[in-house]
């Protein structure tokens, strides 16, 4: 689930009234891997007009009907917030009201309100995006290669929009051969000295608290199965 802000200035009273009217709704997508990227977006399509189609039911009354569980340290609905934000009109020198001065501010939130927000601008120069994040829960390195497979994503989806989803790119070259080969070798480098009863017995030496053996909820560790060897 994604919680997706919405202006809900659809009433023609509340067009031209200052004020912050934003409310959040929920999205979900049902993901198979076999389906194509356009098919996605087809769905997406249907349930963001769905959902507009209720833009004035308030998020907490929505909350208090599905009367999730509550947790303290998160939304109840979504941990997760995209937000697009198109057509953005800068304050320009033509602008003049009588005694009165605007001036454009850019917006630097220090405290992320959710695990992990994207944030998309759209103006005539072109597309923007940033990622906001919980620092408790996310690494600045994690969110990094994060916005970087979504790039991969991206790239991909333009590349061929009915590929499938599973088949899409994430992983860029270096991670991919550091993924597939440094950290998932082919070969292994084995001693060759020693009998395989020689060998389990070193290594429960070494390790006498690894897991050996799981059996449904039992666990049988090298030092407790090397010691019931023995008592044989």
């Amino acid at each position: 689930r994604v919680g997706v802000p919405i202006a809900n200035r659809n009433r023609v009273e509340t067009e031209r009234l200052i004020g912050f009217f934003v409310n959040t709704q929920v999205l979900k997508a049902d993901l198979d891997g076999r389906m194509g990227f356009d098919e996605l977006l087809a769905q997406a399509r249907q349930r963001a007009l769905e959902a507009q189609a209720h833009q004035d039911l308030p998020f907490e009354q929505l909350v208090e009907a599905l009367q999730p569980e509550r947790n303290a340290s998160h939304n109840p609905l979504f941990q997760v917030l995209f937000n697009h934000q198109s057509e953005i009109r800068s304050v320009t020198p033509e602008v003049q009201l009588e005694d009165l001065r605007l001036e454009g501010l850019a917006w630097d939130g220090q405290t992320a309100q959710f695990d992990l927000t994207l944030d998309i601008q759209e103006d005539e120069n072109g597309i923007w995006a940033s990622f906001d994040y919980a620092a408790d829960l996310f690494d600045a390195s994690t969110v990094e290669r994060l916005a970087g497979h979504w790039r991969n994503l991206l790239r991909g989806i333009v590349a061929n929009p009915r590929q499938r989803l599973g088949e899409l790119p994430l992983l860029d070259a270096p991670e991919r051969r550091q993924t597939l080969s440094e950290w998932n070798p082919a070969q292994r480098e084995y001693a060759v000295q020693g009998t395989l009863q020689q060998r389990f017995e070193e290594q429960a030496r070494q390790r006498p608290q690894a897991v050996a053996l799981i059996l449904d909820e039992q666990r049988l560790s090298y030092g407790e199965l090397n010691a019931r060897a023995n008592r044989l």
